[in-house]
């Protein structure tokens, strides 16, 4: 599996504190930033813990480029709605390079790792002999495993990592 950040907020401390400023002082647009020093942006963190107040924390976001990982992964991290996705199409990319994710407990025992190896290898067969038998009638979801390795993105905010653990 290969992680790279794409991007993030700049100053994500800062950010978080100027949004914790409007919470708790007579704090406008126009100013929200003045005054707003090293110290008194960890001094409006150190609040917000001492509070539990989270929400300021969501301003400030990250966003990774995520790449061979399964359909599986990908379904049960988006099912949990912790960042936003956006998911390599199984509808408009073919997958000609017929990849897979070998789950853990498999790799672990030999025999069960070859038969899952030769079971990934008929799908790849099967898959791509229908996608080139029936050409644009049939989206290359339709016969794809869930182990394939596909593509992603994912962007959220940073109390949503705080509460993730994969």
């Amino acid at each position: 599996m290969l992680v790279t950040l794409i991007a993030h907020t700049n100053d994500p401390e800062k950010t978080i504190a100027a949004a914790a400023k409007l919470c708790y002082s007579d704090a406008h647009i126009e100013t929200l930033l003045d005054g707003l020093t090293l110290e008194k942006t960890a001094a409006f963190l150190q609040k917000l813990n001492d509070f539990g107040h989270a929400s300021p924390i969501e301003h400030a976001s990250f966003t990774f480029g995520i790449e061979g990982v399964s359909r599986t992964f990908l379904a049960q991290v988006t099912r949990h709605r912790i960042a936003s996705f956006s998911v390599q199409s199984q509808r408009y990319v073919r997958l000609e390079d017929f990849r897979y994710v070998i789950p853990p407990e498999i790799e672990a025992d030999p025999a069960a790792k070859a038969a899952f190896i030769d079971a990934m290898n008929a799908d790849a067969k099967h898959y791509l002999d229908l996608v080139k038998a029936l050409e644009e009638k049939l989206d290359a979801k339709l016969y794809i495993c869930d182990e394939a390795q596909l593509c992603g993105a994912l962007v959220a905010a940073l109390f949503a990592y705080e509460k993730c653990s994969v």
